[in-house]
């Protein structure tokens, strides 16, 4: 039996800090040999609130190099730019098409920064877990890093593979994997 998977990423919205290292990068950095390891920098994520977008695309490529200066061995991981590939944006449309709204109506995340944003809150933040679902299920990850802030995103990433699950696979059949937090 091969390793199990990982997938993880952090939002390019300024320099990393030392918050960025220990809640997550030098996890990965701790850990790599021992997972198969996909990580990106999750620019389309970034997109959900206000930002300067020559800020992002700056910031997008600095924080690919500094998990590279941070230890990340290509040896034993993937790093890669969500918006490089389309196949997020693709899947996120086809898991919004099975996500009851009241799903995402009830994410603690959206109405926390929902009320930050006033009547300027965008869709795209509403949508955030399902693109974060996305992300998760295009990969096949058997485990997601995630601090308790991401554990109800898990949860609903989690009840939508179940709901495509059930919907289209057949008897005992599974479409997608159905991913565990990993809790650091």
């Amino acid at each position: 039996m091969g390793k199990q998977r990982i997938l993880s990423g952090v939002q390019p919205t300024g320099n990393l800090h030392l918050g960025n290292y220990l809640g997550a990068i030098g996890n990965w950095v701790e850990a790599q040999s021992q997972y198969d390891n996909f990580f990106c920098v999750v620019d389309l994520h970034a997109i959900t609130v206000p930002h300067d977008p020559s800020t992002l695309k700056e910031n997008t490529y600095k924080t690919a190099a500094l998990y590279l200066a941070c230890g990340l061995d290509l040896e034993h991981c993937k790093i890669f730019v969500q918006s490089h590939i389309c196949a997020h944006s693709e899947l996120t449309w086809l898991l919004n098409c099975v996500t009851p709204l009241n799903w995402l109506e009830r994410m603690i995340q959206f109405k926390e920064k929902a009320v930050k944003q006033g009547e300027n809150v965008s869709v795209g933040l509403l949508d955030y877990p399902v693109l974060m679902a996305a992300d998760i299920l295009l990969y096949d990850a058997d485990k997601v890093p995630v601090g308790e802030d991401q554990k109800q995103h898990i949860e609903l990433t989690r009840d939508i593979a179940v709901r495509i699950n059930d919907q289209f696979g057949g008897k005992g059949q599974s479409v997608l994997k159905i991913p565990e937090p990993l809790i650091r």
